[in-house]
């Protein structure tokens, strides 16, 4: 039996780049900062029911957001797939999609100045929890 190739994806934000893991010591982040698709921006996507998804990364961890007092960051930090760690998918239009994060927010871009990261900090969709989808088929 032939194996199923694995789906990776790439997500652009409203600013044309794309979200990747961004190493700021002891923290992955996920910023709006990568112009070009590569390593630290393509993601390995497991589906585990209607919607729901999880987004494996470069290191082998998951995406997912974690509590940090004031904001809600999405990092690349989760050894497993767990509560955090698991989005829903809803279809803005072809091919675009918002990801809504088990605390119930959406995934949004943030300006921060000098950083862009993306954060679970919206109630509800805007164009900065818009993420254009690109499909990445590997063996």
């Amino acid at each position: 039996m032939a194996q199923l190739p694995q789906i990776k994806i790439v997500l652009q934000g409203d600013k044309g780049l794309y979200l990747g893991r961004v190493n700021r010591g002891d923290t992955n982040p996920l910023e709006s900062a990568h112009p070009e698709i590569n390593r630290f921006n393509s993601f390995t996507v497991h589906s585990l029911g209607t919607n729901q998804i999880a987004l494996q990364g470069d290191t082998g961890r998951y995406l997912g957001w974690i509590n940090r007092g004031s904001t809600q960051t999405i990092e690349i930090q989760h050894p497993n797939i767990e509560g955090a760690s698991v989005f829903t998918v809803e279809n803005i239009s072809p091919g675009v999609v918002a990801l809504r994060a088990a605390n119930g927010l959406y995934l949004s871009r943030i300006d921060r100045g000098d950083r862009n990261p993306i954060e679970a900090a919206k109630q509800k969709i805007d164009p900065y929890c818009q993420f254009k989808v690109t499909t990445l088929i590997t063996e």
